[in-house]
């Protein structure tokens, strides 16, 4: 998917994980265990109402590599953003009653930036 960056129209909330693994790292005559911190990595989730005019989330989740996503804290305030390529996973309920809506998690592939 590439091109200029595209809003989700109707996506309502997001979260952001950033997660590192932990290894012990134990010597003779400790009294308390040592870790080391491992390579990073960071998830999320997004969720909203589904806009069914926009194929933009289905066709993000079904590309067949990464693609690249861009989460605003404040939408007027464009020049702060988490920017990374993700692997994204999607999920749409359309209830009989009421409004349909999508929720999918992502995890990034490689680095995540802060700008």
């Amino acid at each position: 998917m590439a091109g200029a960056a595209v809003a989700l129209t109707e996506a309502a909330e997001w979260t952001l994980n950033i997660d590192f693994d932990e290894a012990p790292d134990p010597a003779f005559g400790d009294t308390w265990a040592p870790r080391l911190k491992g390579l990073l990595r960071a998830s999320g989730s997004l969720a909203g109402n589904l806009d069914t005019a926009q194929s933009l989330a289905f066709d993000a989740a079904t590309v067949a590599g990464s693609v690249r996503m861009y989460l605003y804290p404040d939408r007027s305030t464009t020049g702060r953003y988490y920017a990374g390529l993700i692997f994204p996973k999607l999920s749409v309920t359309v209830p009989l009653m009421g409004k349909a809506t999508f929720s999918g998690g992502f995890s990034v592939d490689g680095q995540l930036s802060q700008y």
